[in-house]
């Protein structure tokens, strides 16, 4: 059992814990949560043992292991390589080969077996090797190539510097050390953070076998669900335990928080009759017992505090998008190599595809680190160049959030005037409180500095400011990023409203599975597609690499020299490209061999066959587009000479404006028009995926 005991601890004036005790055990794995500035990390420092409480101690076993990922990466040494730091969790082990290679080398320096440290020699390496046995120190490097390998890592990085690779590639390493060392309390901080979907796979499977107590610190609602065994949330200074995962601590929390607004209630109901009681007799000596009694009774009370209001009220909303063509945005011929001066060029996509995107597709964009999910964000936002062509939809109206955009932000001005700055519209104005409110700036913090904001709180204004004008197609790269779990939720139910086209980058998968209806995944110089939404993609992807996983097993077909690398990935080498415009050709490409040359004809033939009605029908789109763009224009123009006054004294007032009205009658037919051909090729396109289905079905 371990144990936190009445730890109070003092930031300057500020109380951040009060008498905080809480009991664990080996085996629980417990999400410790709260709002930002809580003291969540503080906590776990206290526990390592860097900071000291003012009052209370942690009590467990001395040589009771702790082991702490933190937030930040450590200094490491410029010559340690990612396979040697990883090797350092074996520390005994390591040290027993050592003495093992000592021991036999002044063996083999005797000379003689009849030296009198013969025997002394042989019995101390008979020890040495038994107990380097027991340890299984011989699977030390396979475990090693395991664990790095299910964080992500590939076989020729292992023996690569560490100082070469990003800070969030090094918190790997670290990551990968700590769980071989297996301490006995293990506290991971946002272990999430630094790792792609993939890994936060694999660690998802990994933890619930891990022998020690767990203590997690994240933001990420699905891996606290399938990680932990309790929640420990720190609220009002004080921590409270709950049994179970995320969801089931929400709906204790909602039963106990209804429990302390009835009891703040009743509380105060009382004291309210206690000093109406006061107040009404205070001055009558016959009473002066009794008023005294009072006095005392409401001075002993202990006032319940109201509960904090939860943020997650708050209903924000995405302005309604203007309208646009069905195709939002193509690439054509999708090819991207980044060249360097120093190193060989790195390529990122190779295939030359065609990818499109269509009206109302909202797309979880997902990899692994690295393989080019924020370059094709800003492919299709038109900020990266690229070998191929990218043909925007008609009247597509584009805004664009990364992670960068924090650091450009003005620090001489308020979070307000940052705000205002950027609402070029009173109806953006307007809704400048009801944003900043939803991402945590509320009440005089609106009028901070930008420039003495935290890394984090630059990120959500930056955000924050991206959401202000009207748009019909959100490309967000990590848009979750430095959010806690309630402004996540106001965050996804906005893009659940929403009825433009979306494109998200990120690795949180219960916000990606709040929103997504297509999921697009980067990996080997490829896009691939999944028709459906998070949770299918998540079925599908796994169903993919397990036949990949048996393709590659001796005996498959890896072992008569096919390349492992797609099995290793998790890639579908079979998928078809995204831009063949449709769902099902996506879905037929998925199994995990080969398709038949039946197959491949009878494929072929269907899409010769819709494509004669598709073809004239997106001609038609398009043509209708154009000509909508042109009579919008001229409809513009016309606005502007019937604006002046002056204008209607000229003999062509009448001519213009006969010709605004035969204008706006054009317009309405052709509006009308589009929107039949559109729900007519939607139609076509059902009919496509279907029969596609069915071929499916019979493979």
């Amino acid at each position: 059992m371990y144990r936190l005991h009445n730890i109070t601890f003092f930031i300057s004036n500020r109380c951040l814990f009060d008498k905080v005790s809480l009991t664990f055990k080996k085996g629980d794995r417990i999400g410790l949560i709260g709002p930002n500035g809580a003291g969540k990390t503080t906590l776990l420092r206290i526990m390592t043992g860097s900071l000291v409480p003012d009052e209370g101690n942690c009590e467990w076993a001395s040589g009771t292991r702790i082991g702490y990922l933190q937030q930040e990466s450590l200094e490491v040494s410029r010559e340690e390589t990612v396979r040697s730091l990883v090797l350092e969790a074996f520390a005994e082990a390591n040290d027993l080969e050592r003495r093992i290679g000592e021991t036999t080398t002044a063996i083999s320096e005797l000379g003689s077996y009849d030296n009198a440290e013969y025997p002394k020699l042989l019995s101390t390496l008979e020890a040495l090797q038994t107990r380097f046995d027991m340890m299984d120190g011989g699977k030390r490097q396979a475990r090693v190539e395991e664990t790095l390998k299910g964080l992500g890592f590939s076989p020729d990085e292992l023996d690569e510097p560490l100082h070469t690779f990003s800070g969030g590639w090094q918190m790997r390493a670290l990551l990968a050390r700590l769980l071989l060392e297996a301490p006995d309390i293990l506290l991971l901080d946002e272990p999430t953070n630094h790792l792609d979907i993939d890994s936060i796979d694999w660690l998802e499977r990994y933890l619930p076998g891990y022998p020690g107590a767990i203590w997690i610190v994240s933001h990420d609602q699905m891996f606290l669900n399938r990680m932990v065994t309790h929640i420990a949330a720190l609220e009002n200074r004080r921590l409270s335990l709950y049994k179970g995962n995320y969801d089931a601590y929400e709906k204790q929390y909602q039963q106990q928080l209804e429990l302390q607004r009835q009891a703040w209630d009743n509380q105060q109901r009382e004291l309210e009759q206690a000093e109406r009681f006061i107040n009404r007799f205070r001055a009558k000596a016959t009473k002066a017992r009794q008023v005294q009694s009072r006095i005392k009774q409401l001075e002993k009370t202990e006032r319940i505090e109201l509960p904090e209001e939860d943020t997650t009220s708050i209903d924000f909303r995405f302005p309604d998008p203007p309208g646009c063509g069905v195709h939002v945005m193509e690439l054509r011929g999708l090819s991207k190599t980044y060249r360097t001066g120093r190193e060989e060029p790195v390529p990122v996509f190779t295939e030359n595809q065609d990818v499109a995107i269509e009206r109302g597709d909202k797309i979880a964009l997902v990899g692994a680190n690295g393989a080019g999910k924020s370059t094709l964000a800003r492919i299709i936002n038109g900020t990266e160049p690229f070998d191929g062509e990218r043909v925007p939809g008609h009247n597509v109206i584009m805004t664009f959030f990364a992670q960068h955009l924090a650091d450009v932000l003005a620090s001489e001005r308020t979070v307000l005037e940052e705000m205002e700055a950027s609402a070029r519209t009173s109806e953006a104005r307007s809704r400048i409180r009801g944003i900043l409110g939803a991402f945590l700036f509320s009440g005089d913090d609106v009028f901070k500095k930008v420039g003495v904001l935290s890394g984090g709180e630059r990120s959500r204004l930056a955000l924050a400011k991206s959401l202000l004008e009207p748009a019909n197609l959100l490309i967000l790269d990590e848009p979750t990023n430095h959010l806690d779990i309630r402004s996540k939720k106001v965050l996804l139910r906005a893009l659940e409203q929403y009825q433009g086209t979306v494109v998200a980058v990120s690795h949180d998968r219960y916000f990606l599975s709040g929103f997504a209806n297509k999921v697009w995944r980067v990996g080997n110089g490829r896009l691939f597609e999944y028709p459906g939404d998070f949770s299918y993609y998540e079925w599908k992807y796994q169903e993919q690499k397990a036949a990949a996983d048996s393709a590659t097993a001796p005996g498959g077909q890896a072992a008569r020299g096919q390349d492992t690398d797609a099995a290793r990935k998790g890639k579908d080498s079979n998928s078809s490209e995204p831009g063949d415009g449709n769902a099902a050709a996506e879905a037929i490409s998925t199994g995990s061999g080969p398709k038949s040359r039946e197959l491949k004809r009878a494929e072929a033939e269907l899409r010769n066959r819709f494509s004669r009605e598709m073809k004239p029908l997106k001609k038609k789109i398009s043509q209708l587009e154009e000509e909508i763009d042109q009579m919008e224009k001229e409809k513009s123009e016309i606005e502007l000479q019937l604006a002046d006054p002056a204008f209607y004294e000229s003999g062509d007032a009448r001519t213009v404006l006969k010709r605004h009205g035969d204008l706006e009658r054009r317009l309405e037919r052709s509006w009308d028009s589009w929107t039949e051909t559109t729900a007519h090729l939607e139609e076509v396109q059902g009919r496509f995926d279907e029969v596609l289905e069915e071929i499916l079905s019979r493979a």
